[in-house]
Order: structure tokens, then C-alpha cells, then sequence
């Protein structure tokens, strides 16, 4: 829940998911009061192996940053996402 809250909040004000066209500024006044139940969302999507629909048409590759002193550590990696047709 911390990391999804921290995300959240680190999201520009005045841009929006294309998607629904919500302004991240409202997605940060309400985030105290759904990342329990977002947090327990994605969880359960990850567990049980549901990929949504919309995801499936993109293409995700892991790069490495350079100059990472131990790459066993996530914050070592960029994910970087394609969309595809």
C-alpha cells in the first residue's frame, strides 16, 4: 500500500490516464481511502494470473541502469513499455 500511495502521489497534477480520463489530482485526493482495496486488487490479479485486457497489448523489457553498484537490487532496472496494436 506504501508503494502505490507514494506512486500515486508522485503522478503529475494536471495529466490523466488515458484510458478513463481521470486527472491524477483526483486519484490523489482519494488515495487514502481506496489503496486498501487497489493494493488488494493487483495483488490478487498477480497471484491468480489475471492479465486485464487492456495490458495485454503492450510489450514490457527490463533494462539495466548503468553505473548500478549491485544489480541484484530492482531499483538497478527500468521498465520500459510498448504499446502494441
Amino acid at each position: 500500500m506504501e508503494k502505490i500511495n507514494k506512486l500515486i502521489r508522485s503522478l503529475l497534477n494536471e495529466k490523466g490516464l488515458k484510458l478513463n480520463g481521470i486527472l491524477n489530482k483526483v486519484f490523489k485526493m482519494v488515495i487514502l481511502i481506496i489503496v486498501k482495496d487497489l493494493a488488494e486488487a493487483v495483488s490478487y490479479c498477480f497471484a491468480s494470473g489475471i492479465i486485464l485486457k487492456h495490458f495485454e497489448n503492450f510489450i514490457t523489457m527490463v533494462l539495466y541502469k548503468e553505473g548500478k553498484k549491485n544489480y541484484s537490487l530492482l531499483s538497478s532496472y527500468r521498465l520500459i513499455t510498448f504499446k502494441i496494436r
